[in-house]
């Protein structure tokens, strides 16, 4: 009984380009998050690059910014994509789904 080394260095390459898509996907899923509620005027970046709570002269409430909508949707798109991707590898892994 042998070892089939290819096959052992297939999986391991597929688990780790796998593991590294879903936290690519999830990151940018956050940061797009993040974009979206700075331009909603919920966080400001100030002068030195920090980022803190929006001032009251920032962007009024009431008047939401252009493509916070689009950020959000392409946010839950990422968080979506992810959760599928982890299901698909719990599905392969798993024999009773089958």
């Amino acid at each position: 009984m042998g070892i089939d080394w290819f096959a052992f260095l297939t999986v391991a390459i597929v688990a780790v380009v796998a593991a590294c898509f879903v936290v690519l996907v999830y990151s940018i899923g956050l940061r797009l998050w993040s974009a979206a509620d700075t331009r909603a005027g919920k966080y400001t970046v100030k002068d030195d690059g920090t980022v803190g709570p929006a001032t009251a002269g920032f962007p009024q409430p009431g008047r939401v910014q252009s493509g916070v909508r689009a950020f959000r949707a392409l946010a839950v798109a990422c968080f979506a994509l992810s959760g599928l991707a982890v299901l698909y590898g719990i599905y392969l892994i798993v024999p009773q789904f089958h």
